[in-house]
Parts: C-alpha cells; structure tokens; sequence
C-alpha cells in the first residue's frame, strides 16, 4: 500500500471515530462513482425508475483525474463518502471503491453495478493491486456464467452475484433516434467499422493500447473507421481522412450505426452481440496478455468472429462474411427483453424493505 494510502486510512479511521453519533436514514440511497460527475448510463436508468418511488436519493459523483487537484479532491471525497457510508440503508457503486473496503458499517448494504457487461480479462482480486475488494452485498451481472469470476474479483460468494442483466444494455436494445449522420454527414452510405480498442496498464504504472496501424489496412473506397477509444486514451491523434477518432460519441450509438466492430480484450465485444453484427478480434499482444493479466473466457475458442494478431491477418478476413455465432450472446448475455433495469429496481427494492441482518 502507497504512502498516500496509508495518511488516507488513518485519516478516515479518526473521522470514522469523530462521527459515531451518525444515525442511518433507513430510506436513504446514495450513487457513488469515481468515474462521472452526473448521472449517466446505469445510474441515471435506475435513478429516472427510482424516482418513482419514495426513496430519499442522493449522490457522489465525482471524476478522479491524475493530477495534484484531482488527488486532493478524491482524498476529501473520500472523507464525504464515509459519511455518506453511514447515512445511508443502501449504496450503489458502479467502479471499486477504497472507503467501502475498510470502512463499510456493518448494517449498510453495498450493491456494485460493474460499468462493464463482463469481463474478458481477469481484473479485481484476480490481479495485483493496491487493497483488496471487499464489503460488497450485491454484484449486478448479464448471466449465470458471470458468478464464479465475478466473484473471486469482488471477493463475494457467488450467491451474492445477481443475473438481472445491466440496464444500460436496455438501451442498446430500445430503439432511439440517431443523430450520428447529421454530425458526420461523410459518413452516410459507406460500410462503418468500428474499432473499440481497451487499454493496457493502470493507475499505478500508466495506460497505454496496442492500436492498428491504420495506413497498413486496405479500405476500400466505401468504408471508415470509426475509433472509439478507452476515455482513458480517447484523445489519440489520427490524420487518416478514411479513419474517424469518435471517442466523445455515444459509444451505443456507434454500435449501432456501424457494420462491423473490430475489438480486443474489451467487454464491449458482450454489448455488441447483441446486435448480431460482425467481430473482428485484433490482438497483437496475445500471447504476452494472457501470461501477465490472463483471461476469464476462453478468447480464441470464443470469440465471435476471427481473430487477428497483425494486420495482414486483419486485412484477409476484413472484407469477407464472417459468420455470426448466437451461441455466444446465449452464454454470456441472458436477458434481450429490455427490462434489465426493471429488474435491477425491483432487486432495489427489495433490499430497501428488509431488515438489518436480512
């Protein structure tokens, strides 16, 4: 553990011990996220239901950014959610979070809503970090397959990992308007591909990606590129007039108004089955990623689609019918009925009404 770290356990350990008069609001439910700094994606899904019902709702969404001013606020956001940790019958995460870790009272349920559909690659406790995840009550995830990894990673017992599907997915499924071609009018008529690489690294050492070389690939007159990067790395310069960086576009949106979408290790590939529409996997670091981070599904034996390792091999399959392969949405992706975040709420609710020690 950093020395950074350990000043924040001991100053969190004295206000923990400053605050025990703090009564828990039995109605109280707090959205905490390191990773925005307003409702989106799963929690404003489950907030716009929620609403409906007479919950005192409250929320700590902040952005942790590596800098000087970004580490100072995340050390007093930490002492916030604390209290926030006291004050409240339920709390719903959607990243891991250090003050839960250490500090969860006894009495308070914690539900973490993963903001990804799965996991490719093994992350949590499956991998070297700097605290352990604990004190969870609830993991949201998309199918039964999910529980045994999903519970070594939040050190939980696979009972404790709920299948209701990840409500954002239902807007992946709902139909809406899509505004993509009025902002990108060359785009119109042409085959789209979408390339939505993950990151490598971390906060400790860095982030960094394994990217195409794009003036290697063979386009053809009528396709593009769409870039979706990670928001860790979207800031990627690109001066190829055929390739588009769309890191600030709805990723969603992209899925949808694209033909294919080529991928690597990241969960997006479990968001994108969905649609039935091409894979590509391009991972020209496989061999080396899987003897330092591993993965939890078999990647070469499930993908659907072909999978690459240089752009030769991505040039062969790019313009050929790839064959879609259902069996892999039925494995890793249960609910297509666009009622996950009705379950989530009713999961929610449930929790609300029971006791302490239920």
């Amino acid at each position: 553990m950093g020395l950074s770290k350990i000043i924040l356990r001991i100053v969190l350990k004295i206000l923990d011990a400053l605050t025990f008069f703090i009564k828990q609001d039995p109605n109280r439910i707090t959205f905490v996220s390191l990773t925005q700094d307003h409702l989106s994606s799963d929690f404003k899904l489950i907030d716009e239901q929620l609403r409906n019902k007479s919950f005192d709702i409250h929320y700590n969404l902040i952005v942790f950014e590596q800098n000087i001013k970004g580490k100072l606020g995340y050390f007093f956001n930490c002492m916030k959610q604390l209290i926030d940790l006291k004050k409240s019958k339920l709390i719903i995460l959607n990243d891991n979070n250090y003050v839960v870790s250490y500090f969860k009272p006894e009495n308070t349920k914690v539900m973490q809503i993963w903001h990804a559909p799965g996991a490719v690659k093994k992350f949590g406790n499956q991998i070297q970090r700097q605290y352990p995840i604990q004190n969870y009550d609830y993991v949201i995830c998309n199918s039964p397959y999910w529980k045994k990894c999903y519970s070594e990673a939040f050190h939980v017992k696979e009972d404790q990992v709920i299948v209701t599907g990840l409500p954002r997915m239902d807007m992946l499924i709902n139909k809406e308007e899509i505004h993509f071609y009025e902002k990108y009018p060359q785009c119109r008529n042409k085959r789209l591909i979408l390339y939505a690489p993950t990151f490598r690294g971390n906060i400790i050492d860095g982030f960094k990606m394994e990217c195409i070389h794009f003036d290697s690939l063979k386009l053809e007159e009528n396709e593009m590129i769409l870039c979706k990067f990670h928001p860790l790395l979207q800031d990627i310069q690109i001066q190829q007039n055929n390739v588009l960086n769309v890191s600030h576009e709805d990723l969603y949106e992209l899925m949808k108004v694209s033909d294919c979408m080529i991928s690597d290790y990241s969960s997006v590939i479990f968001d994108y089955c969905l649609l039935n529409k091409e894979m590509i996997g391009f991972v020209p670091d496989y061999d080396t990623y899987k003897q330092t981070i591993g993965f939890n599904i078999d990647f070469y034996q499930d993908f659907p689609g072909p999978v690459c390792q240089s752009e030769e091999e991505l040039n062969k399959v790019l313009h050929k019918s790839i064959s879609i392969h259902p069996e892999f949405q039925k494995k890793y992706v249960s609910f297509k009925d666009g009622n996950n975040t009705k379950r989530v709420v009713e999961l929610i609710c449930e929790i609300m009404k029971s006791k302490d020690g239920e």
